[in-house]
């Protein structure tokens, strides 16, 4: 079981990253293989890590860099896996208990066994639930508690989208309980850039033909 380490997001003035100030909004960075070892989660190829592994190592990557939070958006390329991090001023974290995520209806009992679409409703769900436009889990989680990352209603927005939607961006996904977390990703990524947005994710849940999707600003 993975434990969450607390990050003083404080960043050295000899690394040479790709970010802007963490205060401006939420950003895309291309992290490098060397980048994910060095916080202890390595990933070779995304398609073959699990969502909570990755959402670890996107956490650990952005809070080094002074940001709330973050995950992978599915892309890789060479030594390279893309990653989308998240500001203090676009989103929260917390702590949720076991009980917090049964209540919505969602529970959560293990990150690392749990589905990504399971995981993505019950974060949903904790989110909206406290004023917040979705969210989703960093897949850190200690004892009783998981970790969630909320999005600020001005800093996302939510859409449907229609399976032909996610169709057109390449990434199919007929089935949020189906499909893998890391096309999901790309899929997510490629609806929200495609509407000027700096990417997203899917929040698990489906009706019909469509989608939930979060895309950040």
């Amino acid at each position: 079981m993975d434990c969450k380490v607390f990050l003083t997001g404080i960043v050295s003035a000899t690394l040479t990253v790709a970010f802007a100030s963490p205060a401006a909004a939420s950003q895309w960075h291309d992290a490098t293989s060397g980048e994910l070892l060095d916080v202890g989660r390595p990933i070779s190829d995304v398609n073959a890590t699990t969502w909570a592994y990755a959402g670890s190592a996107a956490h650990e990557v952005c809070g080094l860099r002074g940001f709330v939070g973050g995950f992978l958006d599915g892309h890789q390329s060479g030594t390279r896996k893309g990653i989308i991090c998240v500001p203090a001023d676009d989103g929260q974290w917390f702590d949720a208990t076991n009980g917090q995520l049964l209540d919505t209806g969602w529970p959560i009992a293990d990150t690392n066994t749990a589905s990504w679409a399971r995981a993505g409703r019950a974060a949903h769900e904790f989110c909206i639930q406290r004023g917040f436009v979705g969210g989703f889990l960093n897949g850190h989680q200690r004892g009783n508690y998981k970790g969630v990352i909320c999005i600020r209603a001005d800093s996302g927005q939510w859409f449907d989208a229609t399976n032909g939607q996610l169709l057109d961006t390449g990434w199919p996904v007929p089935d949020t309980d189906a499909s893998r977390w890391a096309q999901a990703r790309r899929a997510a990524h490629e609806f929200c850039t495609q509407r000027g947005f700096v990417g997203g994710f899917l929040n698990g849940h489906q009706r019909g033909s469509y989608k939930g999707v979060i895309c950040l600003r």
